[in-house]
């Protein structure tokens, strides 16, 4: 009950954040890289680290870095320390609102360094040894020695001695005294540790040892086994191999290594195996190892026999045997399916496994396996797979099982054609031994002298009955029997004549501006066979129909009638063709195509528009170019008009006075026409010479009565250009003309 109320508490007041670094406080020694790991009690969001100068710590920066090992945990690694890393590194934990930090503070110093201790170091057993470990730092270090990780006492033991310059002296070393030294040196003042382990080695009697007391190998498939000890002593040992007794030579069974300590067995069988011994031989003696070889042998099946039944017998057995060590597990499979004893089968305890209709059964005892199929069905032929497997691999073999059954028919009992159309009857025999086919028409033998539009085409499986029916009595019921040496059958099968199919049904037609799309039902009959095309026919009613036939696809019931007119009332009706005809029209449905819709909304121009406005321009601005040059220069293609046609005076007339301080240019009252130029707006007459009795209206210039032109004060100045066409005019009176600063003859 504590435990479940302490738990409620601590999950309604969640602890306060700690934050704790190890270690708590750090030296490092110039060059050399530490690590500081921040452990955080409670749960928190982030967690950074901080810089003696207050700068965070980003996860990659120049001889710092920042990794989150977990939700709690935060590590700074230092690399390769010098002064200026020395200071305060802060750790700080932050989740929400709530914030905690802690402090480290890392100091560089001169850590300690081994300048020689040798490994191995070997002596002669019953000399003063003098291990040597020479170490520096700063302060200078106290020198701990270690044997088998006891620290040595030399008050305790006379034979060791730690000299003045930190060496260890051993009198009268031993054998007991062989194994690996520690050289501890330690600075009390900050804490620092470092040490070295060195290897004595003492000249006695050889050490061995195997690498593996047992190995396992496979028999009969080329491999080798490698069986190897390790041998120890000085001088070096020599080492041999011995197998029931006899010394194991170099040769084709048979490779030793340089050192002897590696023996390869060639092309393992099973009578390599048993105990091996390694024997190491120096001055001072010998040591011997024995190794085991354990030898298996994959699975082998070594009978497996075809068998022949016949469909009904009471049952058929199939029997594998395999060989192998360990004995191997057999199962049995046949396509997808698989059957198994499932336990490994002993010589006192045989497992037996048996199908849920129990018609098929496994037994297996020891290496022999038997699969017992029971009230033989002609779907048991086939093969079946013997599978032998144990830990070192598996064998398999195929084994066929032959049934003989008497014929069994099948194939599609009804079919449907029409006249002069041909068709087949296909009557599909599996039986074996294969099984002789013929066709029977009211009781009579086909073909028959009265049947020419009848043949027969036999294949190892099938019989195919060609009918091209010529009239209705070709119709009806064929019989078709297969025999063998095991029995008969027979199967009536039925020639149909096939009709049109039925109309289909026009469900929706969604029109659109110049297309419509026409959704229907498929016919309820297709007369047999399948349908192969509808035929569309539209029309403006009581106009001649248009028609389309499209192809028919598998799922579609909809059919896009294109080439319609926008806002125009059409009818449309729909037929099936199958291979015999077209059957009748539906019932023909009207719809009313839409009128069409301006790209855009209709608020733009289109191409040909713009190139148009284009044109119109661009002639414009050649006719006011052509007018300016006419005006001011007397030439230009207007100019060329006026003295060709109309017989105006070229460039050299003179012109005449100037009135109300305009500018106005005349002839020397020779009353030649003026040209005006006008637009399509304006609505003047034909282009044409008026007389001076010609209606005056908008556009005639006005006259005083000593026969002078009045100019009107609002009167244009100058030729405008305003709409798409420009009308040139003739007036046969004088005009003012467009630069009134100017007289030119």
């Amino acid at each position: 009950m504590d435990i479940f109320l302490s738990l409620f508490f601590f999950f309604l007041h969640p602890a306060a954040i700690q934050v704790q670094i190890t270690p708590a406080q750090g030296e490092i020694s110039v060059g050399e890289s530490k690590f500081f790991l921040c452990e955080v009690t409670g749960e928190v969001k982030d967690i950074d680290w901080y810089t003696p100068s207050g700068e965070k710590i980003l996860h990659s920066m120049q001889d710092l870095s920042v990794s989150r090992s977990d939700e709690v945990t935060s590590t700074l690694t230092i690399y390769h320390a010098n002064v200026d890393s020395a200071g305060i590194y802060k750790c700080v934990a932050r989740d929400g609102e709530k914030e905690a930090q802690a402090t480290v503070q890392v100091k560089i110093f001169q850590k300690i360094t081994f300048q020689s201790a040798p490994s191995p170091q070997e002596f002669t057993e019953g000399d003063t040894a003098d291990i040597v470990c020479n170490v520096v730092s700063s302060p200078p270090p106290t020198i701990i020695w270690k044997h088998k990780g006891s620290k040595i006492q030399a008050s305790k033991d006379v034979r060791y001695k730690i000299m003045a310059n930190g060496h260890l002296q051993i009198r009268g070393i031993k054998k007991t005294d062989e194994g690996m030294y520690t050289c501890e040196a330690r600075v009390m003042a900050r804490g620092e540790i470092d040490f070295k382990t060195m290897k004595v080695v003492v000249n006695v009697l050889p050490t061995i040892r195997a690498r593996q007391f047992e190995v396992n190998a496979t028999a009969d498939i080329g491999s080798s086994a490698l069986l190897a000890c390790d041998a120890d002593g000085f001088p070096d040992p020599i080492v041999t191999w011995t197998h029931n007794n006899v010394v194991l030579e170099e040769g084709d069974k048979y490779s030793l290594n340089e050192d002897g300590s590696e023996l390869v067995i060639k092309d393992v069988m099973k009578v390599d195996e048993g105990d091996y011994t390694c024997i190491a031989k120096n001055k001072a003696g010998e040591k011997s190892q024995e190794v085991s070889l354990n030898v298996f042998v994959q699975p082998k099946i070594t009978y497996l026999n075809n068998k022949t039944a016949i469909e009904f017998d009471e049952e058929v057995i199939l029997t594998c045997e395999a060989s192998g060590d360990p004995t191997p597990t057999i199962s049995w499979s046949s396509e997808s399916k698989i059957f198994t004893e499932g336990e490994q089968a002993s010589w006192t305890r045989p497992d037996k496994y048996e199908s849920l209709d129990r018609n098929i059964v496994v037994y297996s005892h020891a290496r022999v396996s038997s699969l017992t199929l029971k009230n033989v069905q002609f779907t048991y032929a086939g093969q079946y797979l013997c599978i032998a497997s144990n830990s070192i691999g598996q064998d398999s073999q195929s084994v066929y099982l032959e049934v003989r059954y008497s014929p069994k028919i099948q194939g599609v009992v009804a079919s449907y054609t029409w006249e002069k159309n041909p068709a087949n009857l296909s009557c599909e025999v599996d039986a074996h031994p294969e099984a002789s086919v013929v066709w029977f028409k009211d009781g009579s033998h086909l073909p028959s002298a009265n049947t020419t539009n009848v043949k027969i085409y036999n294949m190892p499986t099938v019989s195919y009955l060609e009918i091209t029916p010529e009239s209705q009595i070709d119709f009806g019921n064929y019989n078709c029997t297969a025999t063998n040496d095991l029995g008969s059958e027979s199967k009536e099968f039925i020639l149909i004549q096939a009709d049109v199919p039925s109309a289909p049904e026009i469900q929706q037609v969604e029109p659109f501006s110049s297309t419509a799309m026409v959704e229907f039902k498929e016919p309820d009959s297709t007369g047999g066979v399948p349908v192969l095309k509808y035929k569309v026919e539209w029309r403006f009613p009581g106009e001649e129909w248009a028609r389309k036939e499209y192809s028919k696809e598998d799922g579609k019931t909809k059919i896009l009638v294109t080439g319609l007119k926008p806002e125009t009332t059409y009818e449309v009706k729909m037929s099936a063709i199958n291979g015999k005809g077209e059957g009748e029209s539906s019932a023909a449905s009207f719809f009313k195509t839409k009128p069409v819709r301006s790209a855009h909304g209709g608020s733009g121009l289109g191409t040909g528009a713009i190139v148009g406005i284009l044109i119109v321009v661009f002639f414009l601005l050649l006719v006011g170019v052509d007018v300016t040059c006419y005006f001011l220069n007397k030439c230009g293609l207007l100019m060329c008009i006026a003295v060709n046609v109309c017989g105006k005076a070229g460039p050299g007339a003179k012109s005449k006075d100037i009135e109300e301080g305009k500018a106005a240019f005349t002839k020397d009252e020779s009353k030649e026409p003026i040209v005006e130029v006008r637009t399509e707006e304006e609505h003047s007459p034909n282009q044409e010479v008026k007389t001076p009795s010609s209606e005056p209206n908008e556009t005639t210039p006005l006259t005083e009565a000593d026969g002078k032109i009045v100019k009107d004060d609002n009167a244009k100045s100058e030729t405008e250009v305003k709409k798409d066409t420009t009308e040139v005019k003739t007036v046969p009176n004088e005009a003012p003309q467009a630069n009134g600063n100017e007289s030119r003859a």
